[in-house]
């Protein structure tokens, strides 16, 4: 066999069609995990803020997860309360002392990405590849 007899068939065709149909079911189900991701830690991090008055508890919200134009999907959790970042951050006294942050968010985030998230992003990637 001559070099002019070898001939090759590219399935690159092939390989865009499926990445072009795969693109809407990955938005699709990329946004739905961030909103499923927002959701379990929330679910972590109500437990872990203070009561008093129970307004800290009360003011987290979550912002659904959409798509930006750079391409990136990004949702948001967040806490209206005024005092939230010295409950979770800690802040100084009068006297110069220091009262300790609670480390409410970045707790639930640690434990929601030790635990929930990777399984979570398994099975997008699953449903993903059946789809596509």
């Amino acid at each position: 066999m001559s070099k002019s007899d070898l001939r090759m068939k590219s399935n690159a065709d092939k390989v865009i069609a499926n990445l072009k149909k795969m693109t809407p079911i990955a938005e699709k189900e990329g946004t739905a995990m961030v909103n499923d991701s927002l959701a379990k830690i929330y679910q972590l991090i109500v437990p872990l803020t203070p009561v008093k008055s129970g307004d800290l508890r009360r003011g987290y919200r979550i912002i659904k997860a959409r798509k930006l134009s750079s391409g990136r999907i990004v949702g948001a959790l967040i806490n209206n309360e005024k005092y939230f970042r010295y409950v979770n951050d800690g802040h100084r006294t009068k006297n110069g002392g220091f009262v300790k942050g609670r480390f409410m968010l970045q707790k639930s985030n640690k434990l929601a990405h030790a635990t929930y998230i990777p399984k979570r992003f398994k099975q997008m990637a699953i449903i993903i590849v059946k789809k596509g």
